[in-house]
Formats: structure tokens, C-alpha cells, sequence
């Protein structure tokens, strides 16, 4: 396989997680929905806490840097907070 055949490949995997982080994100704005008909708070610590844990072990067992995987859902919590925000009236996005 040439270098550029795998480029293209990664290329496409970086498509297909954006596409995910996108179906994530409107998932997040269900729950801000849910959220708020249960007058429950966007940030939620336990949630959160949950969330990174899991993909912490699930990288550990899928043999890939379990502390940059965390990193990157941290992001990604992050997103999802600011996504609720938004769907309440109280976020910066456009």
C-alpha cells in the first residue's frame, strides 16, 4: 500500500469520527432537553466522572494511550456541556 493510499485512509476514519462527534453532539442536546424538563443542572460531576472512567478502562483494554483518550473525551464532555448550554439559551455557539 502507498503512503498515500493510507493517507486517504486515515482521512476517511477522520470523516467518520467527526460524523460521530456530530451524532454525539445531538445526543447532547436530548439530554440538555431532558434536562431541563427535569430541572436537572448541565454540569454534572458524577456524569462526567463516569463518562472518563469508562473510556479510560475501555482504552487500557483496547491497548491505546489511556491518558490522551481521556484527554480527548474531556474535550468532548466539554462540547457536550456547552451544547446543553446552548439548547437552554445560556451558550456561546452559533
Amino acid at each position: 500500500m502507498t503512503l498515500d493510499a493510507v493517507r486517504n485512509e486515515i482521512r476517511e476514519i477522520d470523516e467518520r469520527i467527526i460524523d460521530l462527534v456530530a451524532e454525539r453532539q445531538k445526543r447532547a442536546a436530548e439530554v440538555a432537553r431532558i434536562k431541563q424538563e427535569g430541572g436537572l443542572p448541565i454540569h454534572d460531576p458524577a456524569q462526567r466522572k463516569i463518562v472518563l472512567d469508562r473510556v479510560f478502562t475501555y482504552a487500557v483494554e483496547s491497548r491505546i494511550d489511556p491518558v490522551a483518550v481521556r484527554r480527548v473525551f474531556e474535550i468532548l464532555v466539554d462540547m457536550s456541556e456547552e451544547r446543553q448550554r446552548e439548547c437552554s439559551g445560556d451558550g456561546n455557539l452559533p
